[in-house]
């Protein structure tokens, strides 16, 4: 099965996303928290493109807006959940894709969110 990353632009080129790997737990009233730990730092060298509107579609209706598509070449590194951050964008991710389970192309569909996330803290 073919998976379209996108068309090679400018744009599209190699970049440099952190891998925040969520964890959860309890705060001190022992309401569940949700945290992302950058440590030990963790990147990886990928492009970023939009979704296209099947892959939108296709997400929008498993109740998981995407809004762009990570590719990066080897085994996938973060899992759903987690949360791929580039300068100062953050996209968290949404599913992974690993085609043929070959661990060839990794496959990210995110949701590009800017009004979220506050350092290191969802709210």
């Amino acid at each position: 099965m073919y998976h379209r990353i996108g068309y090679h632009r400018p744009e599209n080129l190699w970049k440099d996303f952190f891998i925040e790997i969520k964890t959860e737990g309890t705060d001190s009233r022992g309401r569940s928290k949700e945290s992302y730990s950058v440590y030990p730092p963790i990147y990886v060298r990928a492009t970023l493109c939009g979704a296209s509107p099947d892959q939108q579609l296709k997400y929008q209706q498993m109740g998981h807006p995407i809004t762009h598509v990570i590719g990066h070449v080897g085994q996938p590194i973060a899992k759903a959940g987690d949360r791929l951050t580039m300068d100062n964008r953050v996209f968290y991710v949404k599913g992974v894709d690993n085609p043929g389970e070959q661990d060839i192309w990794s496959v990210y569909y995110c949701e590009e969110r800017s009004d979220t996330h506050d350092v290191n803290q969802l709210e």
